[in-house]
């Protein structure tokens, strides 16, 4: 269990720095940015210190008042990100939530799944945090197969027919009544404000999955779950076959075990004792009230001159390392015990 869950945590971040690294193509940044990762690992890792064991049931939940602060601390100093992640902590847009697709959903739910033993947690979890950002229906149910695959290899389940049989049963009984009777409080908008009929696109978004599983061609609606198969049916067995993708290498990497030396990137160790951390949380090693912030103290990291500290709920203990200025932006460099952020605020924010 160990291996497999470190497996996927390192080719995954090295997966999305490959991503990150290829859409620049300024050749100097390419140097200055070589080894570093997107918003995509971001959020993953902000999933990850958002997690904590449960006071009620016997599992490891999502933290959301945490999260959220998170995500608003990220938007300063963010590698990318997409529309939904900013609509969420930022000028809440319902045809956002309800169209564009949060692609950081691919990387957060690895360590819901990870760091859970049950199914109906994981699920819970799952749903809900997607849910945050997004109430894409396709993303939504994609992101439920997946941590159904995840579920199953990781609890050494890898027959690929057995697999199926389990993401079809789990589609069937996926019912939007029982979603919207259940979850209807974690939905950011009202479902009265869907640009569709709720109803009929989540049945057929259900049919589109059944379909795929069954071996019929769709859409590319489900492209990420598709590769996945693909890879579990062993059409898939090499790094040159997918594109740089946090998903698709994290599972690659997992089923291969891949443990390559040469994966290099920005803050492994850190990277890499996350997979510890996850392991802990799993096994219910950690005390919960440890992790639980009672009151959180938030200072404006800009306001702090080169080589003064200070001490930050999110960041733990700062010390400020350089301050730049561009024509547009202030930066300021913060030093913690995870790594280096580069932190930036606009000059003349919209």
């Amino acid at each position: 269990m160990e291996d497999r869950i470190k497996y996927f945590i390192n080719n995954a971040v090295y997966g999305d720095s490959l991503r990150y690294f290829a859409s620049k193509s300024d050749t100097i940044n390419q140097k200055k940015i070589k080894g570093q990762w997107s918003y995509i690992v971001e959020l993953f890792i902000i999933t990850v210190k958002s997690l904590i064991p449960s006071m009620n049931v016997e599992g490891t939940i999502v933290e959301y008042t945490r999260f959220e602060e998170e995500i608003k601390l990220w938007i300063n100093y963010r590698h990318g990100s997409n529309k939904p992640l900013i609509s969420s902590v930022n000028k809440f847009d319902d045809r956002t939530y309800w169209v564009e697709n949060d692609d950081s959903i691919y990387a957060r739910i690895f360590p819901i799944v990870a760091a859970n033993t049950q199914w109906d947690i994981i699920l819970s979890e799952i749903i809900k945090n997607v849910l945050f950002t997004t109430g894409n229906i396709f993303v939504l149910q994609e992101c439920i197969m997946l941590s159904k695959i995840l579920y199953l290899i990781l609890n050494s389940q890898k027959d690929y027919d057995k697999i199926i049989i389990n993401l079809k049963e789990e589609i069937i009984q996926l019912s939007q009544k029982e979603l919207i009777s259940k979850y209807n409080k974690y939905y950011r908008a009202d479902i009265a404000t869907f640009p569709g009929n709720f109803v009929i696109d989540f049945e057929k978004t259900r049919i589109e999955l059944l379909n795929l599983f069954n071996g019929k061609t769709i859409n590319n609606n489900f492209y990420i779950l598709g590769k996945v198969l693909d890879i579990l049916r062993g059409d898939i067995e090499e790094f040159n076959q997918i594109p740089y993708n946090f998903f698709l290498y994290g599972m690659l990497g997992l089923i291969v075990q891949n443990n390559s030396k040469t994966m290099e990137y920005k803050d492994k160790n850190f990277i890499q004792s996350l997979s510890d951390y996850l392991i802990k949380l799993r096994k219910s090693r950690i005390n919960p009230e440890s992790l639980y912030i009672k009151s959180y103290y938030m200072p404006d990291v800009f306001k702090y001159d080169v080589q003064e500290e200070f001490n930050h709920s999110l960041l733990n203990r700062c010390k400020v390392i350089n301050k730049e200025e561009t024509e547009k932006l202030f930066i300021t460099y913060i030093k913690t015990k995870s790594g280096v952020y580069r932190f930036f605020k606009f000059k003349n924010p919209v």
